[in-house]
């Protein structure tokens, strides 16, 4: 097999002037301002047809995710009930993970699979066309014609934009979400941790004073919560973490300039705990590179969670290791919430899924109509 030729940790091909050729329009279509690039991921009707980033997200679309997926989540409590495996089983998904991943993968599929939409998993290169020297945006093109979403995996910090730019070569109208690029966003853990957070406060995402504790630097599911909680008013938000894994220039800028009130502490998480409503913890990004280990004076053991308010949570996106102190996993605590969170995953995919293909609204009618017939 010949070298893949590899720019910015998106493999182009073989042939050394087709790959520059590319590489060039990708550059250029990156160069566009963000407010493009949000553009290009929008429909004319002013709704969202691609999951790229977060910064693209509104309250008026996390607040249709959320009623969609709560709605979703009562009808599939219900026994017998086939409304929702009915909507799409005319459509088709492709799970295209080429970085590891149990959690969201198998969240997507099951999200998949609940909507009756008719769906494969790639995660293994050598059984794919790229072994023989295809190049990242051919294989998308490729599996576009085959299905109607992409959901991507991928180490590079810009494969989200790889999305779009190639939703954008394709006469075929398809849909494109990132489930995780790199070290850089994870837009749907965003919503489903925001989703989290709604259901524990009754809604109300205002005046949140957040605890971001870890890899600040490299978690993308730090930058993507951190850029939807900036959304709302008087967020408050500390970044816990060593100076070598503080936040990333880029993502303290944006919710600086969305007026977020912003704290760094690299001393200890037990004086910020108490002052928090949510403490939302990390690992160590090893796969971005280095063999950090967890500084004993940021892991979250019995002690923090005493000294928090009653009504403040925990969060973590999983996977999880030694920051977690193993003693909370028997813990009853109803403020320990990443188990929920994975639940929550699920079903606030299924809300994007709805979304992306039209059907959200319907899922809300129909769970009010069941509502209302139960009351009676």
């Amino acid at each position: 097999m010949e070298e893949q030729i590899e720019h910015k940790g998106i493999l182009w091909g073989t042939n050394k002037r087709v790959a520059q050729y590319h590489i060039d329009r990708f550059e250029e279509f990156i160069a566009q301002s963000p407010e493009r690039i949000k553009q290009l991921c929008t429909n004319d009707d002013g709704r969202l047809k691609h999951i790229a980033r977060a910064e693209h997200f509104d309250k008026n679309f996390i607040d249709i995710i959320y009623k969609t997926a709560h709605a979703a989540r009562k009808m599939g409590k219900l026994p017998g009930n086939s409304f929702l495996s009915s909507l799409f089983p005319y459509k088709a998904a492709m799970n295209f993970f080429k970085q590891p991943s149990s959690r969201t993968l198998l969240s997507f599929y099951r999200a998949e699979g609940i909507l009756g939409m008719d769906r494969i998993n790639i995660n293994d290169i050598t059984t794919s066309s790229q072994y023989k020297g295809e190049s990242d945006s051919d294989s998308l093109r490729t599996t576009s014609s085959y299905f109607d979403v992409v959901v991507a995996r991928h180490p590079s910090i810009n494969f989200d934009l790889l999305g779009v730019y190639v939703a954008e070569m394709c006469s075929r109208d398809f849909r494109y979400i990132n489930a995780g690029s790199g070290p850089g966003e994870h837009p749907t853990q965003g919503l489903l941790d925001v989703y989290t957070i709604s259901e524990s406060f009754g809604g109300n995402l205002d005046h949140k004073v957040i605890a971001f504790v870890g890899d600040c630097l490299r978690g993308r599911t730090i930058h993507s919560l951190a850029k939807i909680m900036s959304i709302y008013e008087g967020t408050e938000i500390y970044f816990v973490a060593p100076e070598e894994l503080q936040i990333d220039p880029e993502t303290e800028r944006y919710v600086k300039e969305k007026g977020v009130v912003i704290h760094k502490e690299t001393g200890s998480l037990k004086d910020i705990a108490p002052l928090t409503d949510i403490v939302y913890m990390t690992r160590i990004q090893n796969e971005h590179g280095g063999d950090g280990e967890y500084n004993p004076k940021f892991i979250f053991d019995q002690r923090i969670l005493d000294s928090m308010r009653e009504d403040a949570i925990e969060m973590h996106p999983l996977p999880k290791r030694e920051e977690i102190a193993p003693e909370l996993d028997i813990s009853k605590d109803p403020r320990i919430m990443h188990w929920r969170e994975m639940r929550n995953g699920m079903w606030t995919r299924v809300a994007i899924l709805s979304y992306l293909f039209g059907v959200d609204e319907q899922i809300r009618e129909v769970s009010d109509r069941m509502d209302a017939a139960i009351k009676k």
